[in-house]
């Protein structure tokens, strides 16, 4: 895993120019501590910087940026299949240098051009210079972001959006209806940003950059979902279920490649386990597990029951304690990592695993990530599926009976919840689940009628849009890049099995209400009892969870001012903070006031790197 920063210009580059280039493909050092190097060609108007993290093929001969012959690649990530797309390319006559998975990419370009992403299983974001035009791509997850500036000179993109901005040194101009977005959800709908002239790309896409100019955005991949069934909903048959099973033991053996040290992070919960089974059982990898525990309040403690399931596993196991003080975390840290606003707390929790683990001389860790979202696991989604018949009857109806139970709403709780999530209009009822009790306050931001409607647009059958948008967008948007610079910043590599082509297509060819009518994440519980006794598969449901009450910036007072927002509106959700829904209205509050701080200094140069050693190997054609 590595940095990656490039620039397309309009015009020929300056020395000024492969300046800020070196220096803010230095300030990517913590995502490729181990080499540096740079590709420019200064009449084309093109640069190149790159920053690495070795762990396929260790040697010298994979830094990069890369060139074969008019090719020069700068590239983030990993090809889990390069070993089939190398033997595919071998079989019609390529020769190959290098042993890692830089190499292939370069030739599969050279031999099916920008198509070859169409061969791989992987995660990535990578910009390549082909001699006359400019390729951007990102894998079909993004899971690993690539931000691009549409500047005044030229197109210039970057694996993080605070070494771009600095880069380009634009300014946020954050919209009254993105500030609604922002309170309503916790994150910002991409592909904007709050920079006008940035956006993050979009899953599966690809840009074609012809003088300095975005020329074409090409799409190569759509999730697949799968289609609702009438009638009575029938359990996933053994065939569905071995289908999964294949598909997901695949995606595990090749998330496993690795010449660098690699773990898998174990808690107690299905995926993770699942992760680690098939690991040992079907591929006879005996990975170290570790769990890392916060005994100062960050999560619950799994580690008795994870010790459990790797004594099962017959896995070497380690407890790791981390030590860091939730009160530490500032809004700072996370609009330094992240850019922009954002209420992923858990960003601090997944920072803090990737250090422990770091510090452990790992590189690389398997983890459970994606499994809630591509098995419909979270709570939420539990929630609409039983509630699905009151939610998709007619708004009109719902607002009537909503009326006629508001005298009684002090004397059940039951008929409270109705009143929050459910007597409210079509295009309200996720942002009432996910803000519940809040939805009134969210009401009165500027800019959330102009925003709202388009969430859910002609949406009837709530309980299969929500999964879909909580993929799409949640996981894309909010979650992904959280996980990302969360464990970059620490040198570690997260790997996540579950977020493949052929576990989601394995999943696309079943009821999707089969994955919600018996029980939450009922068919990986089934996968996972082809493992495990019974007593380690119904374990309790866990999270890394940072605890928001002790969040440092919400024991402030006065309440912060927030641009965009009525210090009436923002004082009223200070004062209910220690309330459910509406402290993590406080957080979203906090974090645009501290925004609006952090801005005032971010556009400072990139910090140079210092000492690495420059290095692009050159690759003889064959």
């Amino acid at each position: 895993m590595c940095g990656v920063f490039a620039m397309f210009l309009k015009r020929p580059l300056t020395e000024h120019d492969i300046e800020i280039g070196r220096r803010a493909t230095g300030a990517l050092r913590h995502r490729g501590p181990d080499a540096e190097g740079e590709f420019f060609d200064q009449a084309a108007g093109v640069y190149l910087g790159h920053r690495r993290l070795t762990i396929i093929d260790l040697s010298d001969a994979s830094n990069q940026p890369m060139t074969l012959g008019n090719l020069v690649l700068t590239y983030n990530g990993e090809i889990y299949n390069y070993r089939d797309v190398r033997d595919r390319l071998k079989g019609m006559g390529t020769e190959f240098r290098t042993s890692g998975d830089t190499e292939v990419l370069l030739r599969a370009w050279q031999q099916y051009g920008h198509e070859c992403v169409d061969h791989f299983d992987g995660m990535f974001g990578f910009a390549l210079w082909d001699g006359g035009n400019g390729w951007i791509s990102v894998d079909r997850y993004a899971e690993k972001q690539i931000y691009v500036a549409a500047t005044d000179d030229g197109v210039v993109i970057a694996s993080e959006l605070p070494t771009l901005i600095r880069a380009v040194g634009t300014a946020p101009d954050m919209s009254v209806e993105q500030t609604a977005a922002f309170m309503s959800l916790g994150y910002l709908p991409g592909p904007d940003t709050v920079y006008p002239k940035v956006r993050r790309m979009s899953p599966g896409t690809m840009l074609k950059i012809t003088e300095g100019r975005i020329d074409q955005e090409l799409t190569y991949w759509r999730h697949p979902f799968g289609n609702p069934g009438r009638g009575r909903i029938e359990p996933i048959d053994e065939r569905g279920l071995d289908r999964i099973q294949e598909a997901l033991v695949q995606s595990v053996e090749r998330r496993l490649e690795s010449d660098a040290p690699i773990c898998v992070y174990l808690s107690s919960g299905t995926d993770s386990a699942l992760v680690a089974a098939m690991a040992a059982k079907d591929i006879g990898k005996s990975l170290d597990a570790v769990t890392v525990s916060f005994p100062r309040g960050a999560t619950h403690d799994e580690s008795q029951d994870a010790k459990r399931i790797a004594e099962h596993l017959g896995l070497s196991h380690e407890v790791v304690e981390n030590e860091d003080d939730p009160n530490s975390v500032t809004a700072e840290f996370f609009l330094e990592l992240l850019g922009q606003p954002s209420d992923d707390l858990t960003l601090a929790s997944l920072n803090q695993m990737a250090r422990t683990g770091a510090e452990r001389n790992y590189k690389v860790a398997v983890t459970g990530m994606g499994g809630d979202e591509v098995f419909y696991g979270y709570n939420k989604h539990a929630f609409f599926f039983e509630h699905r018949r009151i939610l998709n009857s007619p708004q009109r109806l719902r607002m009537m009976l909503g009326k006629l139970a508001s005298p009684f709403e002090r004397f059940s709780s039951r008929i409270r919840t109705f009143q929050k999530v459910a007597a409210v209009r079509d295009f309200e009822r996720y942002l009432a689940v996910k803000n519940f009790s809040a939805i009134d306050a969210l009401r009165q931001c500027p800019g959330f009628m102009q925003w709202a409607p388009g969430l859910f647009p002609g949406c009837s059958e709530i309980e299969q849009q929500v999964p879909v948008f909580e993929f799409t967008s949640v996981m894309t948007d909010h979650r992904l890049p959280s996980t990302d610079v969360g464990s970059m910043r620490a040198s570690l590599e997260f790997r996540t099995p579950f977020l493949s082509r052929a576990v989601q297509e394995a999943v696309a060819q079943l009821d999707p209400r089969a994955l919600l009518a018996f029980g939450q994440k009922s068919v990986l519980r089934r996968l996972l009892r082809r493992y495990l006794p019974e007593a380690l598969v119904d374990l309790p449901k866990r999270g890394f969870v940072f605890p928001a009450d002790r969040f440092a910036v919400l024991q402030q007072e006065p309440p912060p001012k927030v641009r965009g927002l009525p210090q009436e509106l923002v004082s009223s959700i200070w004062q209910r903070r220690d309330e459910a829904g509406w402290r993590t209205l406080a957080v979203r509050t906090a974090m645009l006031s501290a925004f609006d701080v952090w801005n005032c200094g971010n556009l400072r140069p990139a910090s140079s790197s210092g000492t690495s050693r420059l290095n692009a190997p050159v690759l003889a054609e064959r």
